[in-house]
Formats: structure tokens, sequence, C-alpha cells
């Protein structure tokens, strides 16, 4: 079994996730996202024109609501770790905005928008700092995506 390089109860004072097994931040928040029970999945970037990826609620298997994050397939490493960073944190910090979409599912654009001070794209920032990774701005437009019908 693996043992955890930092104690979380360790006086330490750093808040940087460091376990050798999650090397990258987008490791780390894959992580973080099993670990809530959050579904990650790829979107071919052909189906997902000026997306980064979607954020949403939808009904699991069993009945249960299921909070998932898409992700495009083209992102590098760093867009694909500030945009799961953010879905997280849309997740987690303003679930009710899903609301606004007809299916609970909401498009995050591909555009960065100005850091913002507070909100989702602020608490997406701060988990990319715990895991070790300095971005420009982790807040993103939120979009209601049309269906083609």
């Amino acid at each position: 079994m693996c043992e955890r390089a930092n104690d979380p109860g360790d006086e330490g004072g750093d808040a940087t996730i460091d376990d050798p097994l999650l090397s990258t931040p987008v490791a780390k928040l894959l992580a973080l996202a099993m670990g809530t029970d959050v579904r990650v999945f790829d979107i071919p970037a052909a189906r997902s024109a000026g997306l980064a990826g979607l954020v949403g609620v939808n009904v699991g298997a069993d009945g249960e609501p299921q909070c998932s994050i898409g992700l495009t397939d083209d992102l590098d490493d760093d867009l694909r770790a500030d945009v799961l960073a953010f879905g997280l944190a849309v997740l987690v910090g303003t679930p009710e905005i899903l609301g606004e979409s007809p299916d609970g599912v909401l498009g995050i654009s591909r555009e960065r928008l100005p850091q913002a001070g507070n909100g989702p794209g602020n608490l997406a920032w701060h988990m990319l700092q715990t895991c070790g990774r300095e971005s420009p701005s982790t807040t993103f437009r939120l979009m209601i995506i049309q269906s083609d019908e």
C-alpha cells in the first residue's frame, strides 16, 4: 500500500498535494474528481466547436444524481487542468447555476476571462495552486448549449 508523502495532519504548513503517484496537476484533479464521485470523460473536439468542456448533473444508472465534467480531447495539459478545476469549482461552489440550462448541462468556453476575485474561477485558481500549477486565469465563460434540432 502506498503511503502519502505529507500527512494532512502534519503541522508543516505546506498545502500542496504531494503524492508521488499523482505527478501532474491533471492527475491530482482527476483523483479529486474520482474521490468525490464526479465522472470525467473526453469529448471529441470535432463535436465541441468553441468549447473546452461541459459541466453538469444528470441521472446515473442507479437513478441518483451524477455530476459530470466533459473535456475536449484536444486540450493541452495546462488547459485541461484549468478547465477541469473550473468544472469542479462550478459543481462545488455554484451548482445552482446548472439550473439555468434546461438539461442541467453547461458548456465551458475555450476563452479565458480575466481572473475572478470570487466564485468558481477563484476557487479553481486555489485548487490549482494546491496542485502546484500557476495559471494566468482559471475563469471561463459558461454557456447554455443550443440543441441542433
